[in-house]
């Protein structure tokens, strides 16, 4: 029997898995998150047979599909096809990280605690025992939609996304004794603030925003997504770097 794998990026991700569902495929085809980096950048999947769901999956922009020649037939574990086809794509899924021990070199690890590294220089785990200590050479990787500790990021490329493509929603985190998501970011959707600071809320405070405070700069501007209360409603931002009050541009009720 024909199988293939499918991988799509991230910024595809949204949309692929709508226009699937909208055939009657579905939902969530691509939920398997890969990782180039210390956050998921695609996502993959496998099917057996099936040539009008294939057909649906090859339309789809910016997906690459393979057929693997050395794939058993179905079995009950479809994740570990999964794996394989991602491996022929040159990316890696969490459940295949490597044991963080020894000498590693970049790429997916997983400590003792099952928690995910990405390493971006190689290193000696015996040196280096604490992970969290040595930045420049790996970081933690998150996973869409878990709230794992707080990490500060150290560029674009580890913030927190106001929409994670996984999730539809804001990344979450814990800090400080709480749970927090990301409801504000730049324009790019990135978060690199520390939670309490800018940009995130805290999931077990009270559901009404914060009342609207005239920004007096670009250092506390609104961000799209944003959510304040404001002559008695709750209004959502739709402009970056938002001034203005709601009611007089940028802003829409919720």
């Amino acid at each position: 029997m024909s199988n293939f794998s499918a991988y799509i990026p991230a910024a595809n991700l949204a949309a692929a898995n709508a226009a699937l569902e909208e055939q009657g495929f579905g939902p969530d085809n691509f939920s398997i998150p890969v990782y180039d980096g210390s956050t998921a950048t695609g996502a993959m999947m496998h099917s057996w047979a099936d040539p009008v769901f294939q057909a649906a999956v090859e339309a789809l922009p910016g997906v690459v599909v393979t057929f693997p020649d050395d794939l058993p037939e179905p079995t009950t574990e479809p994740t570990a096809l999964v794996i394989h086809g991602a491996e022929q794509q040159g990316h890696q899924w969490g459940g295949d990280a490597k044991p963080l021990t020894g000498n590693v070199t970049p790429g997916l690890y997983k400590d003792a605690d099952g928690a995910l590294w990405w390493v971006i220089q190689a290193y000696n785990t015996a040196t280096y025992p604490n992970p969290a200590a040595i930045p420049a050479l790996i970081r933690k990787a998150k996973v869409p939609g878990e709230a794992l500790p707080w990490v500060q990021p150290l560029d674009q490329f580890d913030a927190y996304k106001l929409v994670n493509p996984f999730t539809g929603q804001g990344d979450r985190c814990t800090h400080n004794g709480k749970t927090w998501k990301v409801t504000q970011a730049d324009g790019a959707g990135n978060n690199t603030y520390e939670p309490g600071a800018f940009g995130w809320t805290d999931e077990n405070a009270a559901a009404q925003p914060a009342a609207w405070v005239q920004p007096t700069g670009a250092h506390d501007a609104y961000q799209i997504g944003a959510e304040v209360t404001h002559n008695g409603s709750v209004w959502v931002s739709t402009a970056a770097d938002n001034v203005w009050a709601p009611g007089v541009y940028g802003w829409v009720l919720k």
